[in-house]
């Protein structure tokens, strides 16, 4: 077993259940309880706090570099549309896919895959509730991706991003015994709420830095939307003086 921050913060509360026990403080007990439970809460959401485990979520800052990465595909509304305009524009993205949805369009897969880009674990089925799945339960569905993604293009991922981005330590311990780095971001557009292009970019640059992973999604996103979002975010990032490289060349930068 890891140590973690998620062992920090248990053993604080112990501390806390501890000493309220010992000076008979219903107060301090209910501050304990809320303190754990805040943290708990805190850290499942927010994967930037790396509570249970080490959540990869920003590249090396040595450099105005950064990555795109793309949720939920492969899409075949709207996939081969962002594919055009990568290649367009002569740039590599990581697409984090749906086992379910690499197994129903293996074509899209080989392709994102013989373009040049990565096409790595998210999960065979997205489910609502993978944050509450028993660690057997986590490994049957990063396996099944990793055999769907395998069939279809002949490479394995070497990440996973949880659906949502949402953890616990059995993600984290399902993933471990998969080999697989736990990636989330530093920069997204809420682009699955949002649906003007403009606000989405805005909002993705006001958290841009280098190094920054940038979260965006072409399941489930109108091809026209998603083609016009891309386009003004590559845009706004040159003007800005960004170089967008590949998710493993800024993450191998850190070596």
């Amino acid at each position: 077993m890891r140590f973690t921050r998620y062992h920090v913060v248990l053993v604080i509360a112990i501390i806390i259940g501890t000493l309220a026990l010992m000076w008979k403080s219903i107060a301090l007990g209910i501050g304990g309880v809320i303190f754990l439970l805040t943290a708990i809460a805190l850290g499942v959401t927010f994967p930037q706090l790396s509570l249970f485990g080490t959540f990869v979520c920003r590249g090396s800052n040595d450099g105005k570099r950064v990555a795109l990465t793309f949720d939920d595909g492969p899409d075949h509304r709207s996939t081969p549309a962002l594919l055009e305009l990568l290649h367009h524009r002569g740039l590599q993205a990581a697409f984090f896919g749906v086992g379910k949805r690499v197994a129903a369009h293996p074509d899209i897969a080989m392709r994102i895959v013989r373009e040049g880009h990565l096409l790595e674990n998210h999960s065979f089925a997205h489910s609502n509730a993978t944050n509450l799945f028993s660690v057997p339960r986590l490994r049957t569905e990063l396996k099944q991706a990793q055999d769907a993604i395998h069939k279809a293009t002949g490479i394995a991922p070497t990440c996973f991003r949880p659906p949502m981005g949402l953890s616990n330590p059995r993600v984290f311990r399902a993933a471990r015994e998969a080999g697989l780095k736990v990636i989330g971001w530093s920069a997204r557009g809420l682009d699955t709420k949002l649906t003007d292009s403009e606000e989405v970019v805005s909002r993705i640059c006001r958290h841009v830095d280098p190094g920054a992973i940038i979260l965006l999604h072409d399941g489930n996103i109108p091809a026209d939307r998603l083609v016009t979002t891309v386009k003004t975010l590559l845009d706004r990032l040159r003007t800005l003086d960004y170089e967008v490289v590949r998710l493993d060349h800024l993450l191998n930068s850190n070596k």
